[in-house]
């Protein structure tokens, strides 16, 4: 497997350079079986894809390509753009906010196997409301609005179930927000 270096370290592990087109479809059958798999074990009661049965899954799995972010780097930067929603298949990673009375950044969350990070509101280009970083070698799948958005637009009553996945997370972060803040209170 080629690694291609980056600024961030972030890379894409499955570059479409220096391939001929039979190893291009192999790779490609590969990596979409890989991602099928992480799909479908990420169908707990807060995943996107809860309501998705396995056509469904299988169908979506096209709009993602894994990613690696080694231990250490930015996946996300805090006031950074934001175009793209991510899950964890594997590693961990921080979810911190710089805090403008201590100076210092502030844990929001840990992100493990099967998390979703990322922008939900298929807003484009949002701002990032904290930083990610990888804290253990982490491979990411990743999709872009777009991508959602022409998925979505191809398969309404799958891109219902999947707008309804999104809504049920952000109600159960949102009411654990709500939970953080009455224990400060």
């Amino acid at each position: 497997m080629r690694e291609i270096p980056t600024k961030s370290g972030i890379v894409p592990i499955n570059p479409k350079v220096d391939r001929d087109d039979a190893e291009k479809l192999r790779w490609r059958r590969v990596m979409n079986d890989l991602i099928k798999k992480i799909l479908e074990t990420s169908g707990d009661e807060v995943s996107i894809f809860r309501m998705l049965d396995d056509e469904e899954r299988r169908k979506v799995a096209d709009c993602f390509e894994l990613i690696k972010c080694p231990s250490g780097s930015i996946y996300l930067k805090e006031g950074g753009k934001v175009s793209n929603i991510g899950i964890v298949a594997s590693g961990k990673l921080r979810f911190e906010r710089h805090n403008h009375i201590t100076g210092r950044p502030m844990l929001l969350a840990v992100l493990e196997k099967g998390a979703h990070v990322g922008d939900f509101s298929m807003m484009s280009e949002r701002m990032a409301m904290g930083q990610v970083r990888a804290i253990e070698d982490t491979e990411l799948l990743v999709t872009s609005h777009s991508k959602l958005d022409a998925f979505m637009q191809k398969y309404p009553y799958t891109g219902i179930k999947i707008l309804k996945g999104i809504s049920t997370v952000l109600s159960i972060r949102l009411q654990s927000a709500i939970d953080k803040v009455m224990i400060l209170s």
